[in-house]
């Protein structure tokens, strides 16, 4: 897995429902270490008291040549 100091992080809220609770949402893109694919990556973590702290983590890869070619077919193009 690649380094997450490379990664791009699109989105990241963090929030207190309660005054004992942290609720943190994270998602992310970067290239993997191949360099062929790109890795999203969602993560979920909410903290309260110790029956209630739960994380999750979800990756998708895609092969960037398929991104790309996606990102065309679904493009404007832009004169400048």
């Amino acid at each position: 897995m690649t380094s997450r100091n490379h990664a791009l992080v699109l989105h990241r809220r963090v929030r207190t429902p309660s005054q004992d609770s942290l609720h943190c949402r994270e998602i992310e893109l970067r290239l993997a270490d191949d360099g062929r694919h790109l890795l999203l990556s969602r993560y979920v973590e909410l903290y309260g008291d110790e029956q209630a702290a739960w994380c999750l983590v979800r990756h998708h890869r895609i092969p960037l040549k398929q991104m790309i070619r996606w990102m065309i077919g679904q493009g404007e193009l832009v004169n400048g």
